[in-house]
């Protein structure tokens, strides 16, 4: 009843919206993981407080609250996990779900306590006398201080997860920022210059150059899944840079390996994959090894300022995809 409450009502102008199937997928999730049970855990909590705002005096109750209640509220708006590590999303889940408890929790046992206060003179008189005893006094006192116990964990636990993510971020942004920086422009650079036909040492080395920066700045991210040897991509890469006047044949099919790399290196996530540059890089490296195989009896010349059209295309698309997605490029792979 929940779930349907909140997707049919609260969220239902967010469903009507025309989502992926990605975007959809996390809307559920979010709402299943996290909404839900959270506020099942606020409803159970709430009905502990009850017997204490029947029995005990609630502007001590509404004092404590208010306090409370804007610091759960502050920690639940500031929070965000735009740029959490895909590996932490499960974590990311758990830890504002301890503050959407406190926060919904604050609101709930705020608007009950409101509630006792303005309508008691209607139903204190009904209340019997035994539950003024000190048995009843205590006992609910005690759910009382639990509702209050569970509320300050929340916010706490929730705060502590949220710093360890964020410790985890240390020097990503200054690693995100150097990496646009070398393998934006070297991407732009050289997608110009072989738009622009410059000599076959100078397409060489402009290659290898790129390709260079673009691996080792993956290498960084030190993603433990990667399944691809980044010593040998930056070796191929150095080939390129120290030798560039190798045979153009030898050269191409550097450069075609190192594309073949890059995609392999891509993050699974269907936002990638359903990106138009990356099904362009895909489509153009089927054009590539055509023009490349090629046989030696056809117009050098028209070959190679064919291949070096398609390859300026290849690295304006990556350098797309880069400018997208940053370092999140590489993240999330299976």
């Amino acid at each position: 009843m929940i779930h349907s409450f909140i997707k049919k009502q609260i969220l239902r102008n967010f469903y009507q919206i025309e989502l992926s199937n990605f975007e959809k997928q996390m809307a559920d999730d979010a709402v299943t993981q996290k909404y839900v049970p959270s506020i099942l855990s606020t409803l159970f909590y709430s009905f502990m407080l009850i017997p204490a705002l029947l029995i005990l005096n609630t502007n001590v109750v509404i004092s404590v609250l208010i306090p409370t209640t804007m610091v759960a509220g502050t920690a639940w708006f500031s929070v965000s996990l735009a740029n959490m590590k895909k590996k932490f999303e499960d974590f990311g889940m758990e830890l504002t779900k301890h503050l959407f408890i406190a926060f919904t929790l604050s609101l709930a046992m705020l608007l009950l306590s409101t509630i006792a206060s303005i309508t008691s003179v209607l139903w204190n008189p009904y209340i019997p006398k035994v539950a003024k005893q000190p048995i009843p006094i205590l006992l609910s006192s005690l759910l009382a201080i639990l509702v209050v116990i569970k509320l300050l964990y929340s916010i706490f636990a929730g705060s502590l997860k949220y710093d360890i993510n964020d410790a985890m971020l240390t020097g990503q942004n200054e690693a995100a920022e150097r990496f646009f920086k070398q393998s934006l422009s070297l991407l732009y650079t050289t997608s110009l210059q072989l738009r622009s036909g410059m000599s076959l040492q100078v397409a060489n080395y402009s290659l290898g150059i790129a390709f260079y920066e673009i691996f080792n700045n993956i290498k960084e991210l030190q993603h433990n899944y990667f399944t691809i040897d980044m010593s040998d991509l930056l070796n191929n890469a150095n080939k390129l840079i120290e030798s560039p006047a190798m045979k153009q044949t030898e050269a191409d099919l550097i450069v075609l390996r190192l594309i073949h790399s890059f995609i392999e290196l891509c993050s699974n996530s269907e936002a990638v994959q359903a990106h138009r540059s990356y099904k362009a890089i895909k489509t153009e490296l089927i054009c590539l090894s055509k023009n490349m195989a090629l046989d030696e009896v056809d117009i050098n010349k028209e070959k190679q300022v064919m291949v070096d059209t398609i390859m300026s295309v290849v690295f304006s698309e990556m350098s797309n995809l880069i400018e997208e997605f940053g370092p999140s490029l590489f993240e999330g792979q299976k």
